[in-house]
């Protein structure tokens, strides 16, 4: 797997799901939306034949950062984030307590915990795969049960999309009982989802738990209504549509401006780079990220990776945006040191491109500072014997 067929499989369900139709606030999907899309399938078709980069699973046990006090180390750091928080996220939740998941964590510090703590994640699941040692599946789970402390489903889901693509990494391939359990799991998986999302919008609005109030959001047709389908799965169904859905909403209703440099200088900051750095440039300059011009009415926001590009620059930014997006792997491939982290690496990045149908998850602190880590962990560990061990460098 690579990061352009991640995109292709994605883009294409999607858009399966939007053409379905389960709600009455899509706008119909255009010609132009079906062409725009299929040029950037033939696209990365052709990039993921040309893919040359092989990774291999980690085979060696860490000599200096043991994956046991890392973990400690790193719950340490959630540790930080319940004190600030004053209890623990699903706790909170689970008896009725004020919680605002937009302020959770330490300043400063709460980045660095969700990314690293992300990322060893996914990394000790290739630990185990290589190993078979008990002890890091344990730990991974530990660690992946993080996720569900802070009551984040994006994290979650990321984490196991992430660690999804390390174990194919480990097998190269899947049989066909491994797709029937693939298909359970992601039912399981949409269902949990569903579920979780049901009790919060429950929970906000003062009742137990009425999966109907999302129906109702969201805008449910007759038909998926009186379907056998449990209510739950409608959450998986917009999650998954919408974005198309309101990047067909942009095609149809934004007035395509005329490019200057201001606006060329905007969508390379807020499209292109981290948003930890953008938002500090946009406070500099007393800007913002353009809007979307989503559904309107309605909580769905997100529209691929694209919509704000078109914002900005029209049809010029789409395709300047496309291109970006081509080359983004291209770059990484290729700086991509060979060591013990970086088969975890192009997992993320083969996450990162998976969910671009979703939002424009290149410029997300929360998956692309994890693409770093690869590079600032063998320095850290040569710091390390540097400075506290210097007997252990050979």
């Amino acid at each position: 797997m690579n990061p352009y067929i991640n995109y292709i499989l994605s883009f294409t369900t999607a858009l399966l799901a939007y053409l379905v139709g389960w709600s009455d606030m899509y706008p119909p999907a255009t010609a132009t939306l079906l062409i725009f899309l299929g040029l950037t399938f033939l696209a990365h078709g052709w990039l993921a034949y040309r893919w040359k980069l092989t990774v291999s699973v980690v085979t060696e046990e860490p000599l200096l950062f043991k994956p046991v006090s890392v973990t400690l180390f790193i719950y340490l750091l959630w540790g930080l984030d319940f004190l600030y928080e004053g209890g623990i996220p699903i706790l909170k939740i689970l008896f009725g307590q004020p919680y605002n998941y937009r302020q959770f964590g330490f300043p400063s510090v709460h980045v660095f915990t969700v990314t690293f703590a992300s990322f060893y994640t996914v990394y000790l699941l290739g630990l185990f795969l290589s190993t078979r040692k008990r002890i890091y599946l344990i730990l991974y789970v530990i660690n992946l049960a993080a996720a569900l402390l802070i009551y984040s489903r994006a994290m979650l889901l990321f984490n196991l999309f992430a660690s999804f693509q390390v174990w194919l990494f480990y097998t190269g391939g899947i049989s066909r009982l491994q797709w029937a359990g693939l298909f359970v799991g992601m039912v399981v998986l949409a269902y949990g989802f569903g579920w979780m999302g049901s009790k919060r919008v429950s929970f906000e609005n003062g009742k137990s738990y009425d999966p109907s109030l999302f129906l109702n959001i969201g805008e449910a047709t007759s038909g998926f209504r009186n379907s056998i389908v449990p209510p739950e799965f409608f959450w998986s169904y917009v999650y998954l549509s919408s974005p198309l859905a309101n990047f067909q909403q942009n095609l149809n209703t934004y007035p395509v401006p005329k490019p200057t440099p201001g606006l060329w200088a905007r969508m390379i900051n807020n499209e292109m780079l981290p948003d930890f750095i953008s938002k500090r440039i946009n406070r500099i300059f007393s800007t913002g990220r353009s809007d979307e011009h989503a559904i309107p009415g309605k909580p769905f926001n997100v529209s691929t990776v694209y919509s704000r590009s078109y914002c900005y620059l029209g049809w010029t930014g789409l395709v300047v945006m496309g291109l970006f997006v081509a080359c983004v792997p291209l770059l990484y491939a290729y700086l991509l040191p060979e060591n013990s982290y970086s088969f975890a690496g192009l997992a993320i990045l083969n996450t990162m491109y998976f969910f671009l149908f979703y939002d424009n998850t290149i410029r997300f602190t929360g998956l692309s500072l994890q693409l770093a880590y690869p590079f600032l962990l063998p320095v850290g560990e040569w710091l390390y014997r540097r400075l506290v061990h210097p007997k252990l460098i050979a």
